[in-house]
């Protein structure tokens, strides 16, 4: 229900906001995949969205802590699709069972917004999850803008996450991958 609607409400506010998108050919069609993204804005997993709405017509399912009373409800977090972040270990599971059906996950390695202490310091589950599920992550690179036509999304090519040593190695170099995409627009 929630993608209708946004597809009516949000979808024309975000094409006054986006003044580009990179890299859209690297964005796989119909397999499942994972959504790593730099997270500078409240409004970034909107863009993300819905440039994977309006390109696939598929939604993303955002692990997100749920900051205002009715995002903390079943019936809401149904209704958007999100992966509630009460417990970590819920939360992975609920994305892996996404993986699991064929969907797409989006994660912001920073937590709720880029911090500095996230960038020496982000949370591994991407990687960790792309292990185990064999699934490739999607890094994308956001630079939002309130201005209109000035925020920039660049996509990157899809990474295989095959080594299960030094996992938040992995993480930081991910992250990084998502920092240079966004620095390459600018």
């Amino acid at each position: 229900m929630v993608y209708p609607i946004s597809k009516l409400l949000f979808l024309p506010l975000l094409r006054v906001i986006i003044k580009r998108v990179k890299g859209v050919e690297n964005v796989p069609p119909k397999t499942p995949f994972i959504v790593v993204a730099n997270h500078e804005h409240h409004l970034d997993h909107l863009l993300v969205g819905y440039l994977i709405i309006s390109k696939l017509n598929r939604k993303v399912h955002f692990i997100s802590v749920p900051l205002f009373w009715f995002a903390k409800t079943k019936i809401y977090s149904k209704w958007a699709g999100t992966i509630l972040l009460f417990d970590p270990k819920q939360a992975y599971q609920g994305a892996k069972k996404v993986i699991e059906s064929g969907g797409i996950v989006g994660i912001f390695p920073e937590g709720i917004l880029e911090r500095k202490d996230r960038k020496e310091n982000p949370k591994t589950g991407a990687v960790r999850l792309a292990l185990e599920t064999r699934t490739p992550i999607l890094p994308m690179g956001i630079r939002f803008s309130s201005k209109p036509f000035s925020s920039t999304i660049n996509i990157g090519k899809l990474i295989h996450i095959k080594n299960k040593k030094n996992i938040k190695k992995q993480t930081l170099d991910l992250l990084k991958s998502t920092y240079e995409l966004r620095d390459e627009l600018s």
